[in-house]
């Protein structure tokens, strides 16, 4: 079976309970990742080692990549640039709740930019990150992390779109000719349109009403969840 699985946030015992509750088999199972597996929740950097597990267990299994990926992509390289162009590339990540990815990596954290921090984030997660794809189709679906742009092809696409786009993606049909799963937007429950379905169902945003995490089966459309 095919499953989606939506925005992990640093949930590490939510996505082990999932895969758990899915019977996960990598020799019959694909996993498809849909982003935003780090930020915010309490073990950024665990979720990580699990999705290289996963990649080295299974190179069937899908990594998309979220725009906190992103984000933690451009906070690295900041570190590296100067003081200046350091501020304009860290302030997404720090607003998105970067600050608990790095004291997952360095619990002992004092100052969130100095760069002595990417000593302690191994080049394996670095070299993971970097390669994620933006998307994943088949015959009937398309993967993103946050959706389309509405009525432009899919290889016409911009990045930024696939990454963080909600409206007019939300709004508006696609007319891309597939059902697309996404995450990015959180919803309190899975939530389906014509073309389209949302399975952010908040992991990290328990203390909001959220609070579960959400795999949807490509075969069959049910939902499993977790909270």
């Amino acid at each position: 079976m095919d499953y989606a699985i939506g925005d992990i946030h640093g949930c590490l015992d939510k996505v082990l309970r999932l895969l758990e509750v899915l019977h996960y088999d990598p020799a019959a199972d694909r996993m498809i990742f849909l982003g935003d597996y780090i930020d915010r929740g309490p073990n950024s950097k665990g979720v990580l080692d699990l999705m290289l597990h996963l990649q080295q267990d299974n190179p069937n299994n899908v990594f998309l990549m979220g725009n906190h990926e992103d984000n933690f992509l451009s906070y690295i390289q900041a570190c590296l640039t100067d003081e200046g162009a350091s501020y304009w590339l860290t302030e997404p990540f720090f607003a998105g709740g970067g600050t608990a990815t790095l004291l997952s990596y360095y619990p002992r954290l004092r100052n969130p930019q100095d760069p002595y921090l990417l000593n302690a984030v191994p080049p394996a997660h670095i070299k993971f990150l970097k390669q994620l794809p933006l998307c994943w189709t088949s015959d009937i679906y398309i993967a993103v992390h946050a959706g389309v742009r509405p009525g432009i092809p899919l290889e016409r696409q911009h990045a930024n779109d696939l990454l963080r786009i909600r409206s007019p993606f939300l709004h508006t049909p696609h007319r891309l000719g597939k059902y697309i799963v996404f995450g990015h937007t959180p919803f309190r429950e899975v939530k389906y349109y014509a073309d389209k379905v949302g399975i952010d169902t908040g992991a990290c945003y328990a203390d909001l009403g959220y609070g579960k995490l959400t795999a949807f089966c490509l075969q069959t459309q049910r939902t499993f969840q977790v909270e």
